[in-house]
């Protein structure tokens, strides 16, 4: 599922590209378009200005010179056509009021003969412009042109070719603007979509999780009431000899008492995430005597390593209780008669509490699933025991209240080392139980 929901967030994102880089060259091509009309209407007007204006030129018989300008005004010579561009520019800005559309003049070599283009445009351009045998337009990085061979009067022909410039970097910004705003609102949706999935995979992940419980704890009451049930209804009949009624008082007795267990660890479960616990500096040893005096029956011999001084930033019944599931765990896999040992060893600014047996061992596949409820390596010999199957889960989540993680290390056949890493404290002694 979550890999069918990225390839959808992927899908999605990628048609939002789509849709944006294709709105934004509809919008790019839309506004150029309107701008290339608009240079064909100037270009129009400034052939005929300037045709006009080179008559006008040609008919008068005094001398003329072109002088540079502070706009910045090239010519080759002080010839009639380079002085008619001049004239028809100076016009052209005083009845606009600002800086017309821009052109150049060409001769048939294609030489600039008048110029008011930008810099920035090469005159190998422009000249490849006027070799073309019809008006030809071409943009020049952000700059529209257009060029043709200047009508004389008559309609005959002047050897002079006029190229019209337009800037068309305002269809270039409607192009960014829009690509960025597609960006934008792609990497939004995206985002969300993203968070969206991830939620959405952590509730399937949880109700997975809730609905496993469920139905291991179905299973796990189903057993023991199935035998309970079955001894029961041996009882209500009254044919039972004794011997087998006080077996079967027994088993309903064993049962009922695994039942209890199995509550009483879910509701401790349940009150340990819900509730926000107190910290306190807690002695290593007097830990380790707590758990010792729970087990006076244990059938392992419980060997204890601690320094004096060892102390720890945790809740000491629940360290102990803790402790105590580990011990018991290690105690059922293991040989009656055999060690089960409770050490505590320094890591740097912490210290590591581990319980360590040789017993049977976990395999390797197992040992992510140990802190699952209700999962057992081997689920007859567990129940045997009379385990519940939560007791280390209930560790699990000990072991996070107090920020840390219980560390599984295991070889089949040789046994089993469970460690949990706490920050270290300073205890007063004096302070300490007795």
């Amino acid at each position: 599922m979550k890999r069918s929901l990225a390839l959808a967030v992927c899908g999605f994102s990628l048609v939002l590209a789509l849709v944006g880089g294709w709105l934004a060259d509809r919008q790019f091509t839309a506004a150029l378009d309107t701008l290339a009309d608009q240079a064909v209407l100037q270009h129009q007007r400034n052939l005929f200005g300037y045709a006009d204006t080179l008559q006008e030129v040609k008919a008068d018989d005094s001398p003329h010179m072109i002088l540079a300008d502070d706009s910045g005004t090239r010519y080759v010579n002080a010839s009639d056509k380079a002085f008619a561009g001049q004239l028809y520019f100076d016009r052209q800005r005083l009845i606009v009021g600002s800086v017309p559309c821009t052109f150049a003049l060409l001769d048939q070599t294609g030489r600039v003969i008048y110029s008011k283009l930008p810099d920035t445009i090469p005159e190998s351009e422009l000249a490849a412009l006027k070799d073309a045998d019809t008006t030809t337009m071409r943009l020049c990085g952000q700059t529209l042109l257009l060029c043709d061979q200047v009508a004389g009067a008559s309609g005959q022909r002047v050897w002079v070719w006029m190229v019209t410039a337009l800037d068309t970097s305002s269809a270039y910004a409607v192009r960014t603007a829009t690509l960025r705003q597609w960006f934008l609102l792609q990497a939004v949706l995206t985002l969300a979509a993203l968070l969206m999935v991830h939620h959405t995979t952590a509730l399937q992940q949880l109700n997975d999780r809730q609905s496993r419980f469920v139905a291991d704890l179905t299973h796990e009451l189903k057993t023991p009431l199935t035998s309970m049930i079955g001894y029961a209804d041996l009882l209500r009949g009254g044919e039972l000899p004794p011997e087998n009624q006080r077996r079967a008082a027994d088993a309903i007795y064993h049962e009922s008492t695994r039942l209890e267990s199995l509550s009483q660890q879910l509701l401790s479960l349940q009150d340990l995430r819900q509730e926000a616990l107190t910290l306190t500096a807690v002695p290593v040893a007097a830990a380790f005597e707590d758990v010792a005096r729970s087990l006076p029956d244990c059938p392992v011999t419980l060997e204890k390593t601690c320094p004096e001084d060892a102390a720890v930033r945790a809740d000491r019944v629940l360290l102990a209780d803790l402790l105590r599931n580990l011990v018991l765990n290690a105690a059922h896999a293991s040989a009656p008669g055999s060690t089960v040992t409770l050490r505590c060893l320094p890591a740097e600014d912490r210290w590591r509490l581990e319980v360590a047996d040789t017993g049977c061992g976990i395999p390797p596949e197992a040992l992510p699933h140990l802190t699952e409820p209700f999962y057992r390596v081997d689920k007859a010999r567990a129940r045997a025991n009379g385990g519940s199957g939560v007791g280390l889960a209930l560790c699990a989540d000990i072991a996070a209240a107090f920020g840390a993680k219980l560390e599984f290390t295991s070889t089949v056949g040789e046994g089993t080392t469970v460690a949990l890493t706490l920050p270290k404290e300073v205890y007063a002694h004096e302070e300490a139980d007795d």
